[in-house]
C-alpha cells in the first residue's frame, strides 16, 4: 500500500536535514509501527527534492547476531555509498572488504561525511549495540569529535522501547544529549487509518480498526475485494495467518516470562480491571503484577485508565489498549477447539452476527475522542443538527468545539440514584466548556433515553458551561431528534464524522 500519514514526523526529518551540519535524530516505537517506512520516506522525498546534489544515503540493518556479522554487514552499508555518484576522495579513503573494528568503520563514515552530505540509519540499533558493547561509547567520541565539522545524518532506530529510552536517550547513555531530535512513532489513529483503506467505506474502517488497532502492517492485511467477514476468517481467525500469530509473537520477542504477560492478558480481556483482581484471575503476586502492568503500558498493549474527573484520582482500571490483543484475547480462547479445527468460517459468522457489535463500543469510544480532538478549535457543520432550534436567541445548525485541554471517560456513583453510572466522553476545554458524550456502536436506531441518561449524569456535575453530544452509527429516531432540540444536545453520524 501507498505510504500516508507521518507528516510531523517527515516535516521534523526534513527541517533537521535543511539545518545542515551534524543531525541524529533517534527513531523509536514498537515493531510493524512504521519505523522503517518513514526512514524509506525520507531519503526518498530527500533525494527526489535536494537542489544542491543527491545526497549519498543508505539503511543498515542490525541483526540480532554476533559482533563480527554485524560489523561485515556495517562495512558492506558503508561502503556501499560508493556506488552512488563519483568520489574520488570517498574511493581512495575505502577498503575493498570489511573493516577491522566498529572503530575504523565509523571513523571512516565520520571522514566521508566532512566534505558531502550523507544520511546514514541504523535499524535495529538495540541489536547492533548489545553485539558489542563499545559501540554507544564510541559514537560518543566520534560524534563529540567530528560534529562540529561534519555534514552526517545519522539516524538511529529501535524497536526495543525500553533500550532506546533508557541505553540512547536515557541520562546513564553514553549518548545523552548528543540527539538532535527523539521521534516516538505511535499507532495510526483513525484518520490515518481511513488514509491506508482509501475506499473503504467509514463503517468498515472503524469495524476493521476496532480490531486490529492503528499498526499500519495489521491495517494492511484489509483486502478491499473481500467482505468485512471474509477478511475477519481469513486474516486474524485463520492459524495460519498473520495476525492469529502476531500477539504471541509479539509478547515472544519483547518479553521475558511471556505465560506470565499472558495470564495478566488474558485476566484483563475478561473485564478485569482492579490490580488486586488482575493478581488474583493470573494467579500471579500483586507486586510482580504491578511490574508486569509498567513493561505492556510501556509496549502500548496495557493503559491505567482514571476517570478523568473524580476527587480520588488513584482510583484505576487497567485495560488493553491495543484493539488486536483486545480482539484476540477475547475470542480466540473462547474459540481455540473450533478454530484449530478448521472452522474458522463458521466462528466469524457467529463473532459477526452476535458479538462484534458489542465487542466494537469501546473503539468507537475512542474513535469519538479522536474525532473531537482532531476537530478542536473548529466548527463542524452536522448534516443531522439536533441543535437546530434555537437556544439563546442563537440559530445552531453546527458544533464549535474549543480547545480541549483533557479528555477522556468518567465513571463513578450517581449520588441521586444510588448506583454505578459512567459518561463514555468527557472534555475539558481551555475556555471552561466541559463536553459530556455518549457513543452508541449498535444496530438499533438511538432513542431519545440516551439524551434523558447524558443529561441527567451531566448533571451530577457543577459546570457552568457544558454541550452534549451523541454519536451514533444507527440513525436517531424522531422522538430523539426532538429530543435533543429542547435540550440543545448535538447528534453526530458517521457522515458527519467525515473519517473516509
Amino acid at each position: 500500500m501507498k505510504f500516508v500519514g507521518r507528516d510531523r514526523e517527515l516535516t521534523t526529518l526534513k527541517q533537521l536535514y535543511q539545518g545542515g551540519g551534524f543531525q541524529m535524530p533517534v527513531i523509536y516505537g514498537r515493531r510493524r509501527i512504521g519505523k522503517t517506512s518513514l526512514i524509506n520516506k525520507f531519503i526518498h522525498d530527500t533525494q527526489a527534492k535536494e537542489t544542491r546534489g543527491t545526497p549519498k544515503a543508505t539503511v543498515f540493518t542490525a541483526r540480532e547476531s554476533s559482533a563480527k556479522e554485524n560489523l561485515a554487514s556495517l562495512s558492506g552499508a558503508i561502503l556501499s555509498l560508493n556506488q552512488q555518484g563519483s568520489s574520488s576522495a570517498l574511493d581512495e579513503q575505502s577498503p575493498s572488504a570489511t573493516f577491522s573494528s566498529f572503530e575504523a568503520a565509523f571513523d571512516h563514515l565520520f571522514r566521508i561525511a566532512r566534505d558531502q552530505r550523507i544520511i546514514f540509519a541504523i535499524d535495529e540499533y538495540p541489536y547492533l549495540a548489545e553485539s558489542d558493547r563499545s559501540v554507544s561509547s564510541l559514537l560518543q567520541r566520534l560524534i563529540d569529535e567530528n560534529k562540529a565539522n561534519s555534514q552526517l545524518f545519522l539516524i538511529l532506530c529501535g524497536s526495543s522501547m525500553s533500550f532506546m529510552e533508557h541505553q540512547v536517550l536515557g541520562y546513564k547513555s553514553p549518548l545523552y544529549g548528543r540527539r538532535t531530535a527523539q521521534i516516538k512513532l505511535e499507532p495510526f489513529d483513525i484518520f490515518q487509518a481511513a488514509q491506508l483503506l482509501d475506499g473503504v467505506d467509514v463503517e468498515t474502517v472503524i469495524t476493521w480498526y476496532g480490531m486490529v488497532g492503528g499498526v499500519p502492517l495489521y491495517l494492511e492485511q484489509f483486502d478491499a475485494a473481500l467482505a468485512l467477514g471474509q477478511n475477519l476468517e481469513r486474516s486474524i481467525l485463520r492459524t495460519d495467518s498473520f495476525l492469529y500469530g502476531e500477539p504471541d509473537s509479539f509478547l515472544q520477542q519483547e518479553l521475558r516470562d511471556p505465560s506470565n504477560y499472558n495470564a495478566i492478558i488474558r485476566t484483563i480481556a475478561n473485564g478485569v480491571g482492579k490490580l488486586t483482581e488482575i493478581a488474583d484471575g493470573a494467579g500471579l503476586d500483586r507486586t510482580a503484577v504491578s511490574s508486569y502492568l509498567r513493561s505492556l503500558d510501556a509496549l502500548g498493549i496495557v493503559f491505567p485508565h482514571k476517570p478523568i474527573i473524580d476527587a480520588n484520582r488513584k482510583k484505576v482500571r487497567y485495560v488493553l489498549g491495543d484493539n488486536l490483543f483486545r480482539f484476540w484475547y477475547r475470542f480466540v480462547p473462547r474459540f481455540l477447539t473450533p478454530l484449530q479445527a478448521g472452522r474458522e468460517h463458521q466462528v466469524a459468522q457467529l463473532i459477526e452476527g452476535e458479538q462484534l457489535s458489542a465487542f466494537l463500543g469501546a473503539s468507537f469510544e475512542e474513535v469519538c475522542r479522536q474525532w473531537l480532538v482532531a476537530h478542536m478549535g473548529e466548527t463542524v457543520a452536522l448534516a443531522t443538527d439536533s441543535a437546530n432550534g434555537k437556544r439563546n436567541g442563537i440559530q445552531r445548525n453546527s458544533l464549535t468545539i474549543p480547545l480541549i485541554m483533557d479528555i477522556g471517560s468518567w465513571w463513578g456513583t450517581d449520588r441521586e440514584l444510588r448506583q454505578e453510572a459512567d459518561i463514555d466522553i468527557v472534555a475539558l476545554a481551555e475556555n471552561g466548556t466541559t463536553i459530556f458524550g455518549e457513543c452508541k456502536w449498535r444496530t438499533k436506531p438511538t432513542d431519545a433515553n440516551v439524551i434523558d441518561t447524558l443529561c441527567h449524569r451531566a448533571s451530577l456535575f457543577a459546570f457552568p458551561k457544558h454541550e452534549l453530544v451523541v454519536f451514533s452509527k444507527s440513525p436517531f429516531t424522531k422522538a430523539c431528534v426532538k429530543r435533543a432540540q429542547e435540550v440543545g444536545c448535538h447528534l453526530i453520524t458517521l457522515a458527519d464524522m467525515n473519517i473516509a
